[in-house]
């Protein structure tokens, strides 16, 4: 059974909440979120995006635990490591831990998971920064609620953007790669009796050929993407495919074609879509969206 990564931690402990269809991979615990009960130290990871500090509100708990403060990003990349930061201070008047139950919930399905953190003792009135380093393999909007304290954090998980010729590899194992875009105003094709055809543009048109790359990098055979599935993207509006007479070096689209490839295989061609003569290449995004049972990806290539 494929196995996808779900949640890579540090300094949690997040254990069962299988996933539909296919587990996640076990988690790893790396053990730098129980800080000193003195020092405060610096989260583990990176976000891509900007992160929100402060907070709290001065709320404690039952227990004798007050957030400090947080630092949680507001959105980061599917796939990439991202870090969860908590500053706690016990306000009691004995030293203790602060352990509370983390709920991980996405909005796909099978994408909810429990599992604990936990801090070393903290004395009266001192301050610990506690923190793990997490991933989400989709496209979500996941919150992970901490318990004890009646704290809940939304971060968006958004698709990749990419530069033409860098690859995206999906939660499926499959590595795709826009590598260019041609714009013309004509093309040649041999037609079925022999010879060659020029074919030009209407007036105000031309041709954008975008030569996509889809290799498996799964253990076993898997069904590379359909064309349909890739767009191109001009002033925010997607641009289907277009029926054109060329066939030679065409990306594969037909969906009763043979896309099955074995690991490490790939399939390497065109596609072509008719838009306005007066686009140009830095105008154009090329998206391609994708799902599995488990939740769904989107990756976007632009100059």
């Amino acid at each position: 059974m494929r196995r996808r990564r779900f949640l890579l931690t540090s300094g949690a402990t997040l254990a069962g909440g299988a996933l539909a269809g296919c587990t996640g991979s076990e988690p790893k615990n790396g053990g730098n979120g129980d800080d000193s009960t003195t020092n405060e130290t610096g989260g583990s990871g990176t976000s891509n995006e900007t992160t929100t500090s402060g907070g709290g509100g001065g709320k404690t708990t039952i227990d004798g635990f007050q957030l400090v403060s947080t630092d949680v990003p507001k959105q980061v990349t599917m796939g990439q490591q991202f870090s969860l930061s908590l500053t706690l201070k016990n306000v009691g008047d004995e030293p203790k831990a602060f352990q509370s139950s983390v709920q991980v919930d996405g909005n796909s399905p099978g994408s909810q998971q429990t599992g604990q953190m936990r801090t070393d003792k903290i004395d009266p009135g001192k301050t610990t920064k506690w923190s793990t380093t997490l991933t989400y393999p989709y496209v979500a909007k996941v919150n992970y609620r901490i318990e004890k304290l009646d704290e809940t954090f939304t971060i968006d998980i958004a698709g990749e953007k990419l530069s033409f010729g860098e690859a995206f590899r999906s939660p499926t194992e499959v590595a795709m790669t826009i590598q260019d875009i041609t714009l013309t105003d004509h093309y040649r094709y041999e037609p079925s009796g022999g010879g060659s055809e020029n074919v030009e543009a209407s007036d105000g048109r031309q041709w954008a050929f975008v030569t996509v790359k889809a290799e498996n990098k799964f253990r076993m055979k898997q069904t590379l993407p359909k064309g349909e599935q890739i767009h191109l993207i001009v002033g925010g509006d997607k641009v289907s495919m277009a029926d054109i007479a060329k066939e030679d070096g065409k990306y594969q689209v037909n969906r009763f074609g043979d896309r099955t490839v074995a690991s490490g295989e790939s399939l390497t061609g065109w596609l072509a879509y008719e838009i306005s003569a007066d686009t140009s290449v830095d105008d154009l995004t090329v998206e391609w969206k994708g799902s599995d049972g488990n939740g769904s990806w989107w990756a976007r290539w632009s100059q």
